[in-house]
């Protein structure tokens, strides 16, 4: 299993409305490192959901729940998308001040590459973010 932290693009759904949706389609990805990402992963996988426009704060857990595929939003080939189902939601969101006051998460992506919108994560760091939350991974 890998872990990663995926951006909420400003143009889709918040927390609240990817829990009543069930779901969160992430696509339109125009970056090559961050299509390289999503190609990587697999059923099961788990990933933060992070979304920038509601106090840059990451709300809750997901899974993939089904493997990359053509981007519906162009016809480009090498372009793709990917499909996550909520499994967890935090009790307080974990703000970006909280990842950054924390000396062992200085090297992810999120502090280092912050316009990068699909990265991947060690389980360590995977677990002391959610220890942020005071929640056991």
């Amino acid at each position: 299993m890998s872990y990663w932290l995926v951006k909420s693009p400003f143009r889709t759904r918040s927390w609240p409305d990817v829990l009543v949706k069930g779901s969160f389609k992430l696509y339109g990805i125009r970056n090559h490192q961050a299509k390289n990402n999503i190609s990587m992963m697999q059923r099961g996988d788990v990933a933060l959901f992070y979304h920038s426009r509601s106090g840059k704060n990451i709300f809750g857990i997901m899974h993939v729940s089904k493997l990359p595929y053509q981007d519906p939003t162009t016809n480009a080939a090498n372009w793709l998308a990917i499909d996550f189902k909520p499994i967890k939601t935090f009790e307080t969101a974990i703000s970006l001040g909280q990842i950054k006051a924390e000396p062992t998460l200085q090297d992810i992506g999120l502090i280092k590459q912050p316009r990068l919108s699909v990265m991947r994560l060690s389980k360590n760091e995977f677990e002391k973010i959610i220890n942020l939350a005071n929640l056991k991974s």
